[in-house]
């Protein structure tokens, strides 16, 4: 199937949301579900991508392999980040896990004799049971297929046990030790589960835009995730959902035509007025729909399910 470069271009940014939409169920679980403030996300992401990167181009393993230890590689690393969650909480813990985005980004260019340093590292297709992925569309259907899987999978765990157990963490610590729930080890198991959901948006990452380099997965990345469990409402997997979809098509999209359309009439930088737009929408969005887009979606589904015997209906 032939398409234009306008139309393969939308479709690229259409397959990064849907890998961001993986990082991000796995995200909500940590700090919406378990309240485990995360800004190290991005370094998640970048263990996934270059881990499989390795272990496909360099070990010669399949890329179905890489899959699954990817995955479980960053979400190692997750477990061990999870040790200081075990002590300090709030925003003590947000500046520890941007640290470890440090960390990440130093042994990256470090260990260059696999990574290529900051230089970056050229990344293979991938390839399922002998057929190459090499077109934007099979990339999509390929992509997608497993945000239906993250999708289906953190629902279930955001139902279970475990996730009962993380909601009573995030509301009180106090209250769910004294119920019997083990602090130490649910908290782990969040970080552990949100570094598997990383890690495999990594692995993605890396085989559908064939490079990968530091500057992929800079702080600012970490914080766009951070972002999208707050717009699309937190302890929602469909708001992780609709949060990531609004976010990238809105930085990717509508905020550069924006800016251009300004542009045309004050003679300013363009990428400054797209970060003062797209910071102003997060600003007045975050204000005025505290509950997200699966918050919103939910009132409206309410109001006009009791419609039109609604309380705030005043009739005249």
């Amino acid at each position: 199937m032939e398409i234009s470069v306008a139309s393969s271009y939308y479709l690229f940014i259409l397959n990064i949301a849907g890998i961001y939409i993986i990082l991000s169920v796995g995200l909500d679980l940590l700090s919406g579900y378990t309240g485990l403030i995360s800004l190290g996300h991005g370094a998640f992401l970048a263990i996934g991508a270059y881990t499989s990167a390795i272990l496909v181009d360099q070990a010669g393993l399949p890329f179905m392999i890489s899959l699954i230890i990817s995955p479980l590689v960053a979400g190692l690393f997750g477990f061990v980040i999870g040790f200081p969650a075990l002590r300090i909480t709030g925003m003590y813990l947000g500046l520890t896990t941007m640290g470890f985005g440090f960390i990440v980004k130093r042994l990256i260019i470090a260990l260059r004799e696999w990574t290529q340093g900051a230089g970056g590292l050229e990344v293979s297709s991938p390839v399922i049971f002998g057929y190459t992925i090499t077109s934007d569309w099979d990339n999509y259907y390929l992509i997608f297929t497993f945000v239906i899987l993250a999708v289906i999978i953190g629902r279930k765990i955001g139902k279970s046990k475990i996730g009962r157990a993380f909601m009573a963490i995030r509301d009180s610590e106090q209250a769910a030790e004294a119920s019997g729930i083990n602090l130490a080890k649910y908290k782990m198991l969040a970080f552990f589960i949100s570094g598997l959901f990383a890690g495999f948006a990594g692995a993605l990452f890396a085989h559908t835009n064939h490079f990968i380099s530091t500057d992929h997965f800079d702080m600012m990345l970490s914080i766009y995730f951070i972002i999208m469990v707050l717009v699309g409402g937190v302890s929602s997997i469909y708001g992780a959902v609709l949060g990531t979809l609004f976010i990238v098509l809105l930085d990717n999209l509508f905020v550069p035509l924006l800016g251009d359309w300004i542009h045309g009439y004050l003679n300013t930088n363009t990428g400054d007025i797209q970060l003062l737009i797209f910071g102003l929408i997060m600003f007045l969005f975050i204000i005025f729909q505290p509950l997200g887009l699966y918050g919103m979606w939910l009132k409206i589904r309410i109001y006009w399910r009791i419609f039109p015997f609604n309380p705030r209906k005043r009739f005249t």
